[in-house]
């Protein structure tokens, strides 16, 4: 009997739920292997190649596969040393959190206010982008495309609407350990600690949110007395507070857990009591139709991530085979220069997870302060997504609701560049000029 034309989708799904509780089982039970997670996750890859999505959705995992297998098959010759445990395992952390934090969606997207008339004014302003921020800190994209929709059907979505919906959602990059972007961090700074990247991230979210407001509506708020914005309600923000702090004090009290484990299991936790509780009679069919809808709708971070962590793999190998390296030192100057440089690079189109994994990996050998390197991961991130019309971010909102992109980029570039010597001051600060030099 011929499997039916959606089957590969259904299995792709599946496969990311056995990653997710393939790597959940090995924290319980460490006698089993994590690459078992590890496979699950490129069996998925597999089953979304041949479901019948456009090849064309895949051209960034052909690229970065294609560049990392040539450097490592050279790596390899030149005498290298690579295990397939470290390739399958290569950004599995970071997807399985991604595929766990997906969940909240079921919980926190609701709209409430379908019918209450748009706010205006300083407040709205104010509002929206603070909204956002908090909600989509914890339930990413899906809050973007929601208040999105919600303005474009109330004729309110304008080129001011769409620039704060796009700021205010990029400064959750700095901070939030719900973002992909801390899962990248946290990978490719190892010995990072939760606590000060958060903290220091939060101090760069606030200081981003001054220079946003002040940028954007003036310094009396002028330029938005007519802005219409999204309703937004203390109810909204509950359950984003809630599961921020699970996740800090969970962490506190399982230090030995990695904090991307924690975040997982939190969100998925958290989403089944909350279903539990207020939609019980359709709890299974929802988290059911949630994981089999997990394979189309998970393809561009699955494909993105596993092909930039087997270009970071082959970066490792290809270098450790040289005697020379890239960086004698990493100090404030590097730092500074990196993060100009990964802009620069974003707005070519390539996502910010490549510049991150390809420096990662030539600063192994370096002595680099973990905790401001996942900083400085953060505000690749941050600063990259919101500057590049081609980000995931902006393209939403330009192939969606008709944004114009060079709109946003005239909207956020300004932000950006003050940004980067608001960051380039904080290297300066707590970097030495000299850096620490390799072993």
């Amino acid at each position: 009997m011929l499997l039916p034309s959606f089957a590969p989708g259904v299995v792709a799904s599946v496969c990311l739920l056995g990653m997710a509780l393939g790597s959940v089982l090995h924290l319980l039970f460490p006698l089993l292997p994590l690459w078992l997670s590890g496979l699950c996750g490129w069996l998925a890859l597999v089953f979304m190649l041949l479901s019948g999505q456009p090849l064309r959705a895949f051209t960034q995992f052909f690229l970065l596969a294609s560049v990392g297998g040539i450097l490592l098959l050279w790596g390899m010759m030149r005498g290298g040393a690579v295990s397939l445990p470290d390739i399958l395992l290569q950004n599995n952390g970071l997807l399985v959190m991604l595929y766990c934090v997906g969940f909240l969606r079921l919980i926190a997207a609701g709209d409430d206010t379908a019918h209450e008339s748009l706010p205006h004014g300083k407040k709205a302003f104010l509002q929206t982008l603070m909204g956002v921020h908090v909600l989509g800190a914890v339930i990413n994209i899906s809050i973007l495309v929601l208040m999105a929709e919600r303005l474009r059907v109330s004729g309110a979505l304008n080129r001011q609407a769409v620039v704060v919906l796009s700021r205010g959602f990029s400064l959750a990059a700095f901070w939030s350990p719900f973002f992909a972007a801390m899962a990248v961090a946290l990978t490719y700074a190892p010995g990072a600690q939760l606590y000060p990247v958060v903290l220091t991230g939060l101090g760069l979210m606030l200081v981003a949110l001054l220079v946003s407001v002040l940028e954007l509506g003036g310094w009396r708020l002028q330029q938005v007395a007519d802005f219409r914005g999204y309703p937004l309600h203390f109810g909204s923000l509950v359950i984003p507070l809630l599961l921020a702090v699970s996740v800090l004090v969970l962490h506190e009290g399982l230090p030995a857990v990695p904090v991307l484990m924690v975040v997982s299991v939190t969100a998925v936790l958290l989403t089944v009591l909350f279903l539990w509780v207020k939609r019980p009679q359709a709890l299974w069919q929802q988290l059911a139709a949630h994981v089999l809808g997990s394979g189309s709708r998970m393809a561009r971070e699955v494909s993105l991530f596993l092909g930039a962590g087997l270009l970071s793999i082959g970066v490792q190998t290809l270098s450790g085979t040289f005697d020379w390296q890239p960086f004698g030192h990493f100090g404030a100057v590097q730092a500074s220069l990196a993060l100009a440089v990964a802009i620069l690079v974003a707005l070519t189109g390539v996502h910010p997870v490549v510049s991150v994994s390809v420096l990662g990996s030539l600063l192994t050998p370096l002595h680099v302060d973990p905790n401001m390197l996942a900083v400085l991961f953060l505000c690749f991130w941050s600063l990259g997504v919101v500057a590049s019309p081609f980000s995931g971010l902006n393209t939403i909102l330009r192939s969606q609701f008709d944004a114009s992109g060079m709109d946003l980029f005239k909207g956020n570039i300004r932000y950006v560049v003050l940004m980067w010597g608001v960051v380039s001051l904080l290297f300066f600060w707590k970097l030495p000029v000299s850096g620490i030099s390799a072993t």
